[in-house]
């Protein structure tokens, strides 16, 4: 009766540890119970890209019989990992690396969000298992239990191994180009969530991406990629910008590349012998991302005509992009991590003399004066690499992109400082932000126990409130939340996420961004959008316009008392709406139809098409 209890207990044990059994395409796959959570570890949705299928597409992975045990993570892709602002690092990593994680409250059918991470490291390092501060930053139990979403984190080729363009290459491919097989991984793992997540209780038709650094590059390189079309909803690019690279500029890089190892033979009989050669060799040559406050981008996307068809502004300008709901912005103290530890007055002076055109080094020294202490100094040269890096840049895509499509713009600013003491002095660090996103920072050392303040878990709930709504509705706000104002490229409002999150500030660092813009030339876009609108109609978003279904409303202030009205163009009344977010419109036929919305005693009207 004893060994009987004994059994039984057991079998009740390993119940309430395994996940349920799920289906995917390729076979059934079994992981495990993380409280509440089913967490499935280490899914392959391609082939290992080994021996010859190195540089190359990747292709979906074989299937298997039974059922694959996903409860571990995968091996991150090879890599030299340096932490932020050092030079020593550790090698690591396995060429067989293309594996997502997903986290789910219930699998079987359901109508979850989806939040897809691409992590960041300068498209040369990390992985979806990367520690922080003592704690896996972007494991996705805690954002999928208390958002009651399905959070997917992916892994992609790296460095050299992800981005290499050489003529042996191109003779392997029949459109003649090479590079961007890290894109290439992005979306194929895509594909296979919008394939497969259904079956984790997450609806593919609400599938937002997001990243940060690097991997917020991705993100929005993905909105300018005509292969990612479909793959996702929404977007979320944090502290980053597009940036695809020139194809010949990038390809005479990778001559040079590969002729550091061999300069012997043809250049297919270089790329045999590069495959022969181990991962760690290939990226034994690597540099940190981060080095003195200056962000670099050894590796990246390439413009090729097929991945990409146009540079990421161009094709912002031109209007021709994946259009969703975009949520953008950056922290206030992005390389406070990255700078040296003691910078003097004279180090800011001669950065600004050796990064800003004399005409502006009066204004600049205004803006960021070299100060008389060491303490005055380095907050000048931490402003002056946070504003030129990213401050600036977000706002041009913000401003471009909301001004090119009619689905609704979200920026933000981060400021938060951590509540422990030794560690507040660094402001808001770049990457800082991801510990609140993922609510681990109460894992984390600095976090845990006593040390996790109100104001630690206030911005983790809110940022966790406006990632998981904006995944769920395209929205970001709710009720009961600061209004987070939609963007407008003339007022440039935003949303300051702090303890207690402020949206009605606008401007944010208007003259240090005008400065860096003067510093480039930079040519702010115009918009590609014409809209037939009257009255107060600018107060309003309407999107996705065309649609084959629903339609949602937004106003910039946040704020949900308005009524619409719909009319065919025979002026006959289709639908009445009184304080609705958003309606359906794929009961009515395919066409144009005119729709009233009133506010505040004012009346506007808007064409939407139903395609």
């Amino acid at each position: 009766m004893k060994l009987f209890i004994l059994n039984f207990l057991i079998s009740i044990l390993v119940f309430r540890t395994q996940a349920q059994i799920v289906n995917t395409t390729y076979g059934q796959i079994s992981g495990s119970l993380n409280g509440t959570v089913h967490q499935f570890l280490g899914i392959p949705f391609a082939k290992a890209p080994l021996d010859t299928l190195r540089w190359k597409a990747p292709q979906e992975p074989a299937t298997w019989a039974g059922v694959l045990s996903t409860t571990s993570f995968a091996p991150v892709c090879p890599q030299k990992h340096f932490n932020q602002g050092d030079t020593t690092y550790t090698l690591e990593g396995n060429e067989d690396c293309l594996y997502l994680n997903v986290w789910t409250p219930a699998v079987g059918a359901g109508s979850r969000p989806v939040l897809v991470f691409i992590h960041g490291g300068g498209n040369q390092q990390g992985g979806a298992s990367e520690t922080g501060g003592g704690t896996q930053m972007f494991f996705g139990k805690n954002m999928s239990a208390r958002g009651d979403a399905v959070v997917v984190t992916i892994q992609y080729r790296l460095g050299p191994l992800g981005f290499l363009v050489h003529p042996g290459l191109e003779l392997e491919n029949a459109n003649s180009i090479a590079g961007n097989y890290a894109v290439l991984d992005q979306i194929l793992a895509l594909t296979w969530v919008k394939n497969n997540i259904a079956n984790f209780g997450g609806d593919a038709s609400k599938v937002m991406i997001f990243g940060e650094s690097a991997g917020g590059v991705d993100v929005a390189n993905l909105l300018t990629s005509p292969l990612a079309a479909g793959l996702f909803q929404r977007a979320c690019i944090q502290s980053a910008v597009p940036m695809v690279g020139d194809y010949t500029t990038v390809k005479n890089k990778g001559i040079a590349f590969v002729d550091s190892f061999t300069s012997v033979g043809t250049p297919a009989q270089k790329i045999t012998y590069m495959r022969a050669l181990s991962a760690d060799s290939i990226i034994s040559g690597e540099t940190a991302p981060l080095s003195g406050g200056a962000v670099q981008m050894n590796w990246q996307a390439v413009k090729d005509d097929v991945v990409f068809t146009d540079f990421p502004f161009q094709s912002f300008q031109s209007g021709n992009f994946n259009k969703v709901p975009l949520m953008l912005g950056s922290n206030a103290d992005e390389m406070s991590l990255s700078v040296p530890p003691v910078v003097i007055p004279a180090m800011v002076t001669a950065l600004i003399n050796s990064s800003v055109p004399s005409a502006l080094r009066a204004q600049a020294n205004i803006l960021y004066p070299p100060g008389s202490t060491n303490a005055e100094a380095k907050a000048s040269y931490i402003g002056i690499l946070t504003d030129a890096q990213f401050t600036a840049t977000v706002r041009r895509t913000a401003q471009c992109v909301s001004q090119n499509q009619t689905e609704p713009v979200w920026r933000y600013f981060f400021t938060h400082k951590h509540t422990f003491a030794p560690l507040t002095p660094l402001g808001s660090y770049h990457g800082m932000e991801l510990f609140y996103v993922f609510n681990n920072w109460e894992n984390a050392t600095a976090g845990t126990g006593v040390l996790f303040k109100p104001a630690d878990d206030s911005v983790q709930q809110a940022m966790l409130n406006y990632w998981v709504n904006f995944a769920r509705t395209g929205n970001p706000n709710a009720s009961g939340m600061e209004a987070w104002p939609v963007y407008n490229s003339s007022t440039d409002c935003y949303l300051e996420i702090k303890a207690t999150p402020n949206g009605t500030a606008c401007g944010l660092r208007t003259a240090q961004s005008d400065l860096w813009d003067d510093a480039i030339n930079f040519v702010p876009c115009t918009s590609s959008v014409n809209i037939s609108e009257t009255n107060d109609f600018t107060q309003l978003q309407v999107y996705p316009n065309p649609t084959d279904a629903w339609i949602h409303i937004a106003r910039n202030d946040g704020k949900t008392d308005f009524s619409c009205e719909l009319f065919d163009l025979a002026g006959q009344s289709m639908l009445q709406t009184f304080d609705r977010e958003a309606f359906d419109m794929s009961p009515f036929a395919a066409g144009v139809y005119v729709l009233k919305v009133n506010q505040d005693a004012h009346s506007s009207f808007v064409k939407v098409v139903r395609k």
